[in-house]
């Protein structure tokens, strides 16, 4: 069966790692969110609490419940408002009008729109968004932000920070509000390796933590992940004969191939065997990936198909974000 093997040592590695730049364990908020980015987010939130980790980030209320006593706390990121949420969790609020919505009590992160103009409060709105939160019983624990530009080296992170600073001033003058209780995040995986020293401000890390820097790597960051697939079947590839789907690699000489128990279906994206793809060992994948196997120049009995996403990334001329994040969650993963 093919499956994610995943490096504790380098996993352990990297949250040190980022630990020791965001000024210690309590500083850092992991972003664990559309199943650890594909790493298996209980295999993942396991490691992480282990290690002393106490503040995580995900998508909904699914993720939060399935991660739920793993860490103190967890922040819910794309939550709709409903009248019903949990006393357990934190709440990003998207939306000056949302605030309504939420059930009396609720804890609530306030997102606040910086520069991205994708979603959150912007900064004109904050006092109402006080105000409204107080009126409703809503418990303001913190406030955050997204930088669109992080990973870019231009001004962009400097005009989000400087605006991010003016939303923080805005919510600490506000009153009824228990200050000492307040948190703050904006830096992600990109921003993290970018400040020299921040105060007063957790990290939110996302992608760092799988091993993928964004500049010269100076944090020094360990691949997490390898993908693996089992040999299906073995055979002679005659000269002239053709394999898959459309026949579209036949060979000019004899030579013995084999199919690998991975596909499309398992959430990699479709090889159409246009180009050569070529894998870690050299070995070439042979035709058009099939859903649930492709072929390749007989490997043995298991074949890595990537120990980087970043280089399959390219080849698809995508990021690696999208190669992790669409792994299927029914891939076995097992931690070594």
């Amino acid at each position: 069966m093919s499956e994610l093997i995943l490096k504790r040592s380098a996993y352990i590695h990297n949250l040190s790692k980022i630990c020791e730049k965001a000024g210690g364990k309590d500083r850092v908020i992991l972003v664990l969110k559309d199943n650890a980015y594909g790493h298996g987010a209980k295999f993942v939130a396991k490691e992480a609490s282990k290690f002393g980790i106490k503040f995580t980030a995900v998508k909904d209320e699914r993720e939060a419940n399935e991660l739920d006593g793993f860490f103190d706390q967890i922040l819910i990121l794309s939550h709709l408002p409903n009248g019903n949420e949990s006393d357990k969790f934190i709440y990003g609020v998207n939306e000056l009008s949302n605030l309504q919505a939420f059930k009396s009590g609720t804890k609530i992160h306030l997102a606040i729109d910086t520069l991205m103009h994708r979603n959150g409060i912007i900064l004109d709105e904050i006092e109402a968004a006080c105000r409204i939160a107080k009126q409703k019983s809503l418990k303001i624990l913190g406030a955050y932000t997204h930088f669109r530009s992080a990973d870019e080296l231009n001004s962009d992170y400097f005009v989000q920070r400087e605006n991010f600073k003016i939303a923080k001033e805005k919510i600490l003058k506000f009153g009824g509000l228990n200050q000492d209780d307040l948190i703050f995040h904006s830096h992600n995986s990109a921003g993290l390796e970018r400040f020299g020293e921040l105060k007063n401000e957790y990290v939110r890390v996302g992608i760092a933590q799988y091993g993928y820097a964004q500049f010269d790597d100076s944090l020094q960051l360990k691949r997490v992940m390898e993908l693996w697939a089992n040999r299906v079947s073995r055979r002679e590839l005659k000269a002239g004969q053709c394999i898959g789907y459309g026949a579209k690699f036949c060979a000019n000489q004899d030579m013995i191939v084999a199919t690998y128990d991975l596909g499309y279906a398992d959430g990699l994206l479709r090889y159409n065997g246009e180009r050569e793809l070529i894998l870690p060992n050299g070995k070439k994948m042979l035709g058009k990936m099939s859903m649930d196997s492709f072929s390749c120049e007989d490997s043995g009995d298991r074949i890595c198909v990537f120990e980087d996403a970043r280089e399959f990334a390219k080849f698809f001329n995508t990021i690696e974000y999208d190669i992790l994040a669409r792994l299927s969650p029914n891939l076995k993963r097992r931690w070594v």
